[in-house]
């Protein structure tokens, strides 16, 4: 499954790029209709998240930096907390993801293309939100292939290093044709489906693992009548 996904999310890296950096089906010319912008302009909200309480007896989740990584999200390293209040910095289907904090570790990004349930982040990451829908799949790969550009915009000095939220709303970018978005989503659409379920789909076997391999340790489970 793993390595299902590092396919999939290169030949969407691939695609990106060949559209939106080298403009391989526009003639190699970004069309006219296109714009420069700010992160800022096309972004509802960009904000560092919530500082944790944790806490075992509850079902809300906090995700941290080690979370993020290879532009996914592992939830298995997340940790239970228990919020004073729920706000806007729970997170929706579409965020981009960014570790903020620390050598190694900063500019890390990934796109949550799940329907996330009671799911914040910590104060060390930065949460991107797309204004809008239809830029769910081109922020969320812009951010992944941009991450050695935001880790530039770190300052302080060795190993306490930080990603201001000013510097990453003014970062430029272009912005396609709405007509340009909606090809480029029906394309990423399914390959983003596609991760998701296989991520899913290891999450699963992962549990059942967990579940069944203290049983065989301790023989609860016999297996010595089976036949390999």
């Amino acid at each position: 499954m793993i390595r299902l996904n590092d396919n999939l999310e290169q030949q969407a890296a691939a695609i990106f790029r060949s559209w939106f950096v080298n403009c391989v089906p526009f003639g190699g010319i970004a069309p006219d209709e296109w714009k420069n912008v700010t992160l800022e302009d096309i972004t509802a909200m960009v904000s560092r998240g919530i500082t944790p309480k944790y806490a075992n007896d509850t079902d809300q989740i906090i995700i941290n930096q080690k979370c993020i990584r290879n532009h996914m999200i592992d939830l298995s390293l997340a940790r239970n907390h228990r919020p004073k209040v729920i706000n806007d910095k729970w997170l929706h289907f579409g965020d981009l993801l960014i570790n903020s904090t620390g050598d190694g570790t900063l500019g890390r990004a990934a796109p949550v293309w799940f329907q996330p349930h009671n799911l914040t982040v910590d104060s060390h990451v930065t949460i991107v939100r797309p204004a809008t829908e239809n830029l769910i799949f081109y922020i969320g790969l812009w951010g992944t292939q941009h991450e050695k550009e935001i880790e530039s915009l770190h300052t302080g000095s060795t190993g306490q290093t930080e990603l201001p939220r000013d510097r990453v709303k003014a970062m430029k970018l272009v912005l396609p044709d709405s007509k340009t978005l909606a090809h480029f989503n029906s394309v990423m659409a399914p390959m983003a489906s596609a991760i998701v379920t296989n991520l899913e789909e290891n999450q699963r076997l992962a549990n059942l693992r967990d579940a069944l391999l203290p049983k065989l340790m301790s023989g609860e489970i016999d297996v010595s009548s089976v036949k390999l």
